[in-house]
């Protein structure tokens, strides 16, 4: 049987995680993080799970003391934060641990979704014993780790959450201008995000080199030419398109699947004020 769970913060992640847990039966209560520390759900042992903002972390985690017990388990969910905040709390006798759950919670009513997303753990047994609970009850995968570069892990991870967001907003402007009559908005999001799902359904199944469709996949680099073109009129879309297309290139020319001409022509693409008329 899961243990009793008390999430503390109640914004998108903390509703998140409740929903989980009603979903599951697991007992389960919310609280603000404020000044006071809830009373416990039971005298079993409890986890603990902080969403709160990477600076409340101490604060809150020492709050909590009077109302820890050991053989608690107290989770955060900061994935740019290691196991130092929660040091008062291992000091109490609970086990701790760094629980990030990768996945892009954007509302609060009705809550996100956790399922099937992936959790990274760093921390205590007991406590990746409870983040492998949690990731069960989501049907996600657990990444365990014992030792993390945070900046380098959050960076890896707010590229695919911002970034995602940002090629779909660039999608949907140059779509929006290249139809007539102009799609809804509605049809816009459908259409980039349609588009997002099934990139990210081929990545999860073949891995990101596998999964790239590109002109110059069949040495095409003049309808590259003719993209950057079409972006005059948004400098930020086309430098994104840029990026993109300097990244790519990357495992493109360590792979051998183009020519190498395709490779020199695509570089000068890249580059920023390279001529694209």
């Amino acid at each position: 049987m899961t243990a009793p769970w008390m999430v503390v913060g109640l914004g998108r992640m903390g509703r998140a995680f409740l929903a989980l847990a009603r979903t599951h039966a697991v007992p389960a209560a919310g609280y603000p993080a404020r000044g006071v520390a809830p009373e416990r759900l039971r005298d079993e042992s409890m986890v603990w799970i902080l969403a709160v903002s990477d600076q409340a972390i101490t604060t809150v985690c020492k709050m909590l003391l009077p109302a820890l017990r050991p053989g608690d388990v107290v989770l955060h969910l900061a994935g740019a934060r290691g196991l130092a905040e929660l040091e008062p709390a291992r000091g109490a006798g609970a086990a701790v641990g760094a629980l990030h759950p990768l996945a892009a919670i954007a509302t609060l009513d009705p809550p996100g979704s956790l399922s099937g997303a992936a959790f990274m753990v760093e921390g205590d047994p007991a406590a990746v014993a409870s983040a492998r609970d949690i990731a069960a009850l989501a049907g996600g995968t657990l990444i365990v780790a014992e030792a993390v570069d945070r900046s380098r892990y959050h960076a890896g991870a707010a590229l695919v959450a911002s970034g995602a967001v940002a090629l779909a907003q660039g999608a949907a402007w140059l779509l929006a201008g290249a139809v007539q009559p102009t799609p809804s908005e509605e049809d816009l999001r459908a259409a980039t995000a349609s588009l997002l799902v099934s990139v990210a359904r081929n990545i999860q199944h073949l891995g990101p080199d596998a999964s790239l469709a590109s002109p110059l996949l069949r040495d095409d680099t003049e309808t590259v030419a003719r993209h950057l073109a079409v972006m005059a009129d948004d400098p930020t879309v086309r430098a994104l398109y840029r990026a993109v297309l300097a990244r790519v290139l990357v495992p493109l020319a360590r792979d051998g699947r183009v020519k190498p001409e395709t490779i020199a022509a695509a570089r000068l693409l890249a580059e920023d004020g390279a001529d694209t008329h």
